[in-house]
């Protein structure tokens, strides 16, 4: 008897193609009446590099996670989480929080927010009770290897440096392609030889190189493995 997929995982370095391969990938089971939401996970890594930023908290979270943790405890009652199929979407003291997830400030200082071990621990729970009952697609770094290492599907995807910058350069339009170069390339380095939860390739995932290949070609890759 053929398994139910309820739960895909979809990991990769930066610029991989994660958030768009999920967005396609749940738009054609959505076709095929299977409806799934989007877990986005680094939206809420940004997120709470966001806050750390506007409570004027970063540096002291930075140099004392542990100490800290209490205040996003105490934030986290004021946030209201919800997967849908257009995305994750956090609301903050009642206020949606999704374009400031995407400034420069965040940007910038997102990779140290997310190496840190006690937030990891505490965001990967709540990603955890989030997906309790739905049929989920799970994009981030983590995703198939800590997080839900018992997913029915995991997807890595990759492809060469140079190629993720581009498409990263394509995005922001703002800034020199060289500097994009050096931010992935340092992102790269970060998730890989972070201590807690290294970007790796879950095990038992399919790896896809979306290098050369468009979002509709690496979604039917997966497709052909759900079928």
């Amino acid at each position: 008897m053929k398994k139910e997929i309820k739960l895909i995982t979809i990991d990769g370095p930066a610029s991989s193609g994660k958030t768009t391969t999920a967005r396609l990938l749940l738009k054609k089971l959505k076709e095929k009446k299977k409806n799934f939401v989007l877990l986005e996970s680094g939206s809420f890594y940004r997120f709470a590099t966001y806050l750390l930023l506007k409570k004027d908290k970063l540096n002291s979270f930075l140099e004392n996670p542990s100490e800290e943790m209490s205040f996003f405890k105490e934030e986290f009652k004021n946030v209201k989480i919800e997967l849908r199929d257009e995305g994750t979407f956090i609301f903050w003291e009642g206020r949606l929080i999704r374009e400031e997830l995407r400034s420069k400030e965040v940007e910038d200082s997102v990779s140290l927010v997310s190496a840190v071990k006690e937030l990891r621990e505490f965001l990967n729970e709540k990603m955890r009770e989030l997906v309790k009952g739905k049929s989920v697609i799970a994009e981030g770094r983590d995703m198939g290897s800590v997080v839900f290492p018992e997913a029915d599907l995991k997807v890595y995807l990759t492809a060469d440096e140079k190629v993720r910058a581009e498409r990263r350069f394509r995005e922001k339009k703002d800034v020199e392609l060289k500097e994009v170069e050096e931010n992935i390339k340092k992102r790269d380095e970060l998730d890989s030889r972070r201590k807690v939860a290294p970007l790796t390739i879950p095990e038992g995932a399919a790896v896809i190189d979306t290098g050369r290949l468009s979002p509709e070609e690496v979604v039917q890759k997966i497709l052909s493995i759900i079928n």
